[in-house]
């Protein structure tokens, strides 16, 4: 009986117990009521009581708990008086507890009304304590506004804002301008009909002396507790001086802070207009550089550096005042001009010769008279529709082929050599990735008697297999790898590499070094720590220093070729030219070989004698003459003529492999 009773109430009320719960709280209820029915009927309103404790509330549940019960009390035995003693009993304990539950809940719902009400109450008062600091100390004007325009209350900062002492009484249409106030009633007009929640506008304020001036004013509708606008408040900030900054911030970022020049930036955005623009006579754009500037900076120190720039930047603003011009300070010591031209423009070449007699004009500073030159790219007649970058970084290759012919020296823009260097540069670029990914390899090549008497010694290189350009020697490899400065860690490499595959052989490896290989105050260390790691001999590794390089007073070449002559090694010398400088050079520093550019067509009588002079003085100097390269037999036959000793080249090699070469 106490289980279906359970299903039943689980039917009619939410009774937070689980069934196995509630059938055994019931069971004793159960037990209460027979216990009733034999003793006492009053006993049986616990059981009213606790239904209501264990939330069995309501008139269903009431309902079916009677009928329940009259069965139970039926079954044990009880006269029809002592069933509805014992029934009635439960009813009015039951409606007791109801009474007295919702006595408690009443209670507890006002005192939470209660204490949410004087939590709202203390919020307000904050809030209007917080509001009225707010007020009287902002720095931004705040004014109460009717919602006809009347000033009803105003902060001190709006006064301030204002210069006005009071603004009691006046309306919004005394204090903005006449020709902003329309857009300001409309924006009130929206704030007060709900069409927007808050405006933000810029119009001109009117001070007491009735000058105008522009602010930035923000406006919001309070409304009543009725949701009936109320009033206006209205935020106003001066932010002339914040103008005023911004403007002096935008003029900074787009101007050179030294010469007062448009920088770069500024450049770079005329430069598109016009790229964009249909100017009838075209658009010249110069680039300059200014040549061994660093030498007035080292000699006379940067202050005296910076005035030279100034006076760059003026003479060149002088020089295209005539023209429709901009000048430019790109950074360091390279400037631009960008021109449109007109019928009266003149020339690349006249322009050219007036800049360089306005720069060559000494100025003086502090008694020192400087004067400086320009290597100039120009760029006659940009193209329209042009990126701005693109133009920029073919003035810029313009510029550098300019300064490839020394000082003073300026060149026109050519598009196949653009096009060739850029292909170059894309090459140099991937070349640390095509290193780490095994295209670069170590080949050898040898060098071979003229007399046929076999070799000399064999040749290490580099070459690259392009996936796109194809076979790339070792010549570009070098001049690329020198040129970006992967050169050190890549011949370190190449030495390494080749002197592991040089130990299984007698012969004597050759490695030609670069200019920063030779000048690599890391060179001797490198060295020393691959033969030590590799087992190869000091006496089997020659290594070729460039000519020029061993004969630069500056340089670390001579010192390591000094301590790696000392270790045992043999010395060559490349790029040899005969000068009387370089023979000496041989004499004096013990150079085994010097390699010889070779010629691809016979010498004359006059020329076969001079050669033939180089290569005795050489032979009197201790060395070995090498030629390079020797294309065919006949090349071989007249240089054996004229008593070389040895040479490289296909005649010999068609093509250098990844292993030693064999002995034949």
């Amino acid at each position: 009986m106490a289980r279906g009773w359970a299903v039943k109430l689980s039917r009619t009320a939410y009774i937070p117990l689980s069934a196995a719960k509630l059938t055994e709280e019931l069971h004793e209820l159960l037990n209460v009521v027979a216990d009733a029915v034999v003793q006492d009927p009053a006993i049986a309103g616990a059981v009213g009581a606790r239904l209501v404790e264990i939330h069995c509330v309501g008139a269903e549940s009431l309902r079916t708990s009677v009928e329940v019960l009259a069965r139970f009390v039926a079954q044990e035995g009880a006269d029809a008086l002592t069933a509805a003693l014992v029934v009635g009993a439960v009813s009015a304990a039951y409606t007791g507890a109801i009474q007295a539950y919702v006595l408690e809940q009443q209670e507890s719902i006002s005192q939470a009304l209660l204490n949410a009400n004087r939590a709202v109450q203390l919020d307000l008062q904050a809030s209007e304590e917080r509001f009225e600091d707010i007020f009287a100390h902002s720095s931004t004007g705040i004014a109460m506004v009717s919602l006809d325009g009347e000033l009803e209350r105003a902060n001190e900062a709006l006064c301030a804002i204002l210069r006005r002492e009071d603004v009691a009484g006046m309306t919004l249409t005394d204090l903005i301008a006449p020709v902003d106030l329309p857009l300001i009633n409309d924006a009130l007009e929206s704030l007060k009909y709900g069409r927007m929640r808050r405006v933000e506008e810029r119009p001109r304020l009117i001070d007491r002396d009735g000058e105008h001036f522009r602010v930035l004013l923000a406006a919001t509708v309070q409304k009543d507790a009725e949701d009936n606008p109320k009033h206006f408040v209205v935020m106003i900030d001066d932010d002339s001086q914040l103008t005023l900054l911004g403007g002096r911030l935008q003029y900074q970022s787009l101007h050179d802070a030294l010469t007062g020049l448009p920088n770069r930036q500024y450049l770079t955005t005329r430069l598109e207009s016009l790229l964009h623009s249909d100017i009838e006579h075209g658009v010249t754009l110069y680039h300059l550089d200014l040549d061994a500037f660093a030498v007035i900076t080292d000699g006379l120190g940067r202050e005296i550096g910076d005035k030279v720039l100034k006076s760059v930047a003026e003479r060149l603003s002088a020089v295209f005042a005539g023209e429709k011009a901009m000048v430019a300070r790109l950074e360091g010591d390279e400037f631009a001009v960008l021109v449109e031209n007109g019928p009266d423009t003149p020339d690349v070449d006249s322009t050219i010769r007036t800049i360089e007699h306005e720069l060559a004009e000494p100025v003086y500073f502090d008694g020192h008279g400087v004067a400086v030159s320009a290597s100039i790219g120009v760029l006659p007649r940009l193209p329209t529709g042009g990126h701005p970058a693109e133009v920029l970084r073919a003035s810029d290759m313009t510029l550098r082929r300019a300064k490839r012919s020394g000082r003073r020296q300026w060149g026109l823009h050519d598009a196949t050599l653009d096009k060739r260097e850029q292909e170059e540069f894309a090459l140099a670029a991937v070349m640390p990735g095509a290193w780490e990914s095994g295209e670069i390899e170590v080949v050898f090549n040898p060098v071979m008697r003229l007399d046929g008497a076999g070799r000399i010694c064999v040749e290490a290189e580099l070459n690259w297999r392009h996936r796109d350009a194809g076979l790339i020697a070792h010549e570009k490899c070098v001049a690329m790898a020198e040129h970006t400065g992967l050169m050190l860690p890549l011949g370190e490499w190449m030495l390494r590499t080749a002197a592991e595959a040089a130990c299984g052989h007698d012969e004597i490896l050759a490695v030609c070094l670069t200019e920063s290989m030779a000048n690599s105050p890391d060179l001797v260390r490198d060295v020393r720590r691959v033969l030590a790691d590799t087992g190869l001999p000091a006496g089997r590794l020659l290594l070729g220093f460039p000519v020029h390089v061993l004969a630069s007073e500056d340089s670390e070449a001579a010192d390591n070729l000094d301590l790696l002559s000392d270790m045992g090694l043999h010395i060559g010398a490349r790029d040899f030219t005969g000068s009387t400088s370089e023979i000496e050079l041989v004499r004096a520093l013990g150079v085994k070989a010097v390699r010889v550019k070779g010629r691809a067509q016979k010498p004359d009588e006059l020329v076969s004698h001079v050669l033939s002079d180089l290569v005795g003085f050489v032979h009197e100097a201790g060395g070995l003459v090498v030629i390079d390269s020797i294309e065919d037999a006949e090349q071989r036959d007249w240089w054996t003529e004229l008593g070389a000793d040895a040479g490289v080249g296909p005649v010999f090699c068609v093509e250098p492999t990844t292993e030693w070469p064999d002995a034949g």
